[in-house]
């Protein structure tokens, strides 16, 4: 299987009997004496065995005692016995039984061909065990490229031992056995031949196996370094911009809506405090042996790092704290606040670069840091800025661990129909290397594989496009919005045969990858800046000198919006259908693509509302005119019609004249946005890391705790 980096997006699964060669860790066991130990406390987890399950004489008590010492002690009672037994044969041959012949080959040849069997099989495995972490730390240092490849080795060690050892006794067996055979016996002579083929035959077989997993390592990791390299990389550089701002940031006790919530007791609370409520006693008691817990493990830890010099067991470090904090949607947005009230200077509602500057060593770190949070790049940030970006690394995080996941689980269906083929390769190669009629056998292969093919030549193809498409165009990730047949969805979860989404209704669709790989896919994530053709129609009448006003007015209204637009509204003549109207379009040039949908929809509102009301103020109408428009009394002949123009005249004079400045144009709100302010932070159609739970539950709770506060003040 791929290794994984071992850094926020999963633990690299090494071998964990590889620590098991620390001499001196062996030597400090000596020291307790093998009557105090204790086989629950083994230093592997295959040697634990529960209170009973073994016998406690001293017998027992001292081999178990050994097997945990190290791995060196422990392979030196798995090999010392066996190769004792091995040497009977050698013992009588040299002593008693010089000239006894095996299948005509002396016995003590027996016994030394043997001893390199059993030994060299522990050899190999000592050899690949220990091999990649010298290759990492003599060639590593010098030639950065070997380290990848070591890290291959580390998780393949098994396999190539096994290919290196089934190489040792074939060639091991040809000088002792083979070669030292001096018998008539033809029933003797085949059967050393017979053996001599099957070894061949066995270390062919390792090398292919060898080869395999070689093969689903290089395409994983591959797959894993073109795919995803880029993305963990920023994502490891944002969390350590997290890491340094929490280091730096102070505790707010004061406030309930940062990481940290203060006890600061007020409003409501105050007047409950005679009131014994048992749920609160508990839970305070839980918080006082989980605050002592917490200490005495970091001071633990502490000691710990101080040997290791690294951070271990300490909860509250604030490496910890942040990735703890992004693995929950509700922690991200109390971390970005807490962040924000940390740095925001006195009566200002934004920061600037200035105020996280001295944090870090240089300048240019200092902004690429701010740019993760400014996304539209005007040189501040508010409070909501901060929260988007803590969201998005969040969902980042999950997503990538979600679709490493997924394809790991993808690539493990791989590696087994590889297997398959495999099995069917090993028994051609032992039939082959056991003298059986190549061509016979090929031609009876052949006709099977004929046979059956018209019942799993569907299935495979179906198995090979996938593959093509999963890995190597690999058009989405988990978590991404796409839009498929001008409908929407979420990618769920990425499996080998099919992909499941979610769409716009939160409804879980199946879809084979041989038919996704048939559809033109539009992949949002991915996508840079987005813009949306909007068409309207005017008014024929409409003058120029309008329309360039209205571009003045919107321009002037997405500088003041630039945090959600960029400042480009170019308007086109459509058409002039009969001459009746003019149909006009503007493109909405959103600052961000639409991986969010509810917030794309929000920013959308906001722009055609803008529009609405700046067309408006500069009078332009649609082909109907003026709805606003007064209606005038129905005009008779038999009224004198010099009146009522007149009246209409000295109405239109005394009307209060109305400003169009662009300073009073520059709307709407912010508050225009036509759905739940939440929304923006989790949709629940797009809830493919089960999100929405925890951000609802926390906004119900601050709303329950405003409604107390509003009522106590009552």
């Amino acid at each position: 299987m791929p290794q994984r980096d071992s850094g926020e997006f999963g633990t690299s699964h090494r071998n964990s009997r590889n620590g098991s060669w620390d001499l001196l860790a062996g030597m400090r066991k000596f020291e307790q004496g093998y009557e105090q130990f204790d086989s629950r406390n083994a230093s592997q987890s295959h040697l634990a065995f529960a209170d009973g399950d073994v016998p406690k004489n001293k017998l027992s008590k001292l081999y178990n005692y050994l097997l945990n010492v190290s791995i060196v002690t422990r392979w030196i009672i798995f090999i010392i016995p066996v190769l004792g037994l091995l040497w009977i044969p050698g013992i009588l041959g040299f002593t008693k039984f010089p000239e006894t012949r095996v299948y005509g080959v002396k016995l003590l040849l027996w016994s030394i061909w043997l001893s390199v069997v059993w030994l060299g099989w522990w050899s190999s495995l000592a050899t690949f065990m220990i091999l990649p972490k010298l290759l990492r730390n003599t060639l590593g240092v010098v030639i950065m490229t070997v380290r990848k490849y070591c890290d291959w080795l580390e998780v393949l060690h098994r396999y190539a031992a096994f290919a290196s050892w089934s190489i040792v006794i074939f060639v091991s067996y040809q000088p002792l056995i083979n070669a030292t055979q001096h018998t008539d016996n033809k029933t003797s002579q085949q059967s050393v031949d017979t053996m001599s083929k099957l070894l061949f035959a066995l270390m062919l077989s390792a090398c292919v196996l060898f080869g395999e997993k070689l093969a689903i390592q290089f395409i994983a990791a591959k797959f894993h370094e073109r795919s995803y390299a880029d993305r963990i990389s920023e994502q490891k550089f944002a969390v350590r911009v997290l890491v340094t701002l929490y280091q730096h940031s102070t505790d707010i006790p004061w406030r309930s809506d940062t990481l940290r919530d203060g006890s600061g007791g007020g409003g409501a609370d105050s007047k409950h405090k005679s009131v014994f409520n048992p749920q609160k006693v508990f839970k305070k008691a839980l918080k006082g042996v989980r605050s002592a817990a917490t200490t005495t493990t970091t001071v633990l830890g502490t000691v710990a790092s101080e040997i290791a010099g690294t951070s271990v067991l300490q909860p509250n470090s604030p490496q910890a704290m942040v990735k703890t904090a992004l693995e929950s949607a509700n922690k991200s947005r109390l971390l970005a606040r807490r962040l924000f009230y940390s740095f925001v200077r006195p009566g200002a509602d934004h920061l600037q670069v200035e105020d996280i500057e001295r944090f870090f060593r240089t300048k240019e770190e200092a902004d690429a840091a701010f740019a993760i949070f400014d996304k539209d790049m005007n040189g501040d940030v508010n409070r909501d800025e901060i929260e988007m970006a803590c969201m998005e690394l969040h969902r980042e995080q999950l997503s990538i661990e979600h679709s490493m996941r997924d394809l790991d689980s993808a690539v493990g269906r791989l590696d087994n129909i590889l297997m398959s083929l495999y099995f069917v390769i090993v028994i051609l190669i032992f039939a082959v290397a056991l003298e059986a009629q190549l061509a016979t056998l090929i031609t009876s292969a052949g006709t099977l594989i004929l046979g059956l093919s018209w019942l799993i030549g569907g299935s495979l193809a179906e198995v090979l496009t996938s593959i093509i498409f999963l890995f190597i165009k690999h058009p989405y990730d988990v978590g991404d919005r796409i839009v498929i047949a001008d409908k929407t969805y979420t990618v769920k979860e990425m499996r080998l045969l099919s992909t499941i989404f979610l769409d716009s209704n939160a409804c879980a669709v199946q879809a084979p990858n041989t038919w996704m790989n048939t559809q033109l896919i539009h992949n949002i994530r991915r996508s840079p800046q987005m813009s949306e053709a909007f068409t309207f129609d005017v008014a024929y009448g409409t003058s120029f000198e309008q329309i360039e006003r209205l571009r003045d007015v919107m321009v002037a209204f997405l500088k003041s919006e630039r945090r959600d637009f960029q400042p480009v509204f170019d308007v086109y003549v459509v058409d002039i259908p009969g001459q009746e109207k003019m149909t006009l379009r503007a493109d909405i040039k959103y600052k961000s693509n639409w991986q969010q949908g509810t917030l794309k929809a929000q920013r959308r509102n906001k722009w055609i509302c803008a529009l609405k009301a700046s067309m408006a103020k500069v009078k332009i109408f649609g082909p109907g005119g003026d709805p606003d428009a007064p209606s005038g009394p129905t005009k008779y002949t038999l009224v004198p019609y010099e009146e009522v123009v007149k009246q209409e005249e000295e109405a239109k004079a005394h009307a209060p004249s109305k400003s169009s400045s662009t300073a009073e144009l520059r709307i709407p709100t912010n508050d225009w946005t036509f759905a739940d302010p939440k929304s923006a932070i989790v949709d629940a159609s797009q809830d493919v890391f089960g999100e929405n739970d925890q951000v609802s539950t926390s906004w119900s709770t601050r709303m329950s705790r405003v409604r107390i506060d509003f009522r106590s003040s009552i």
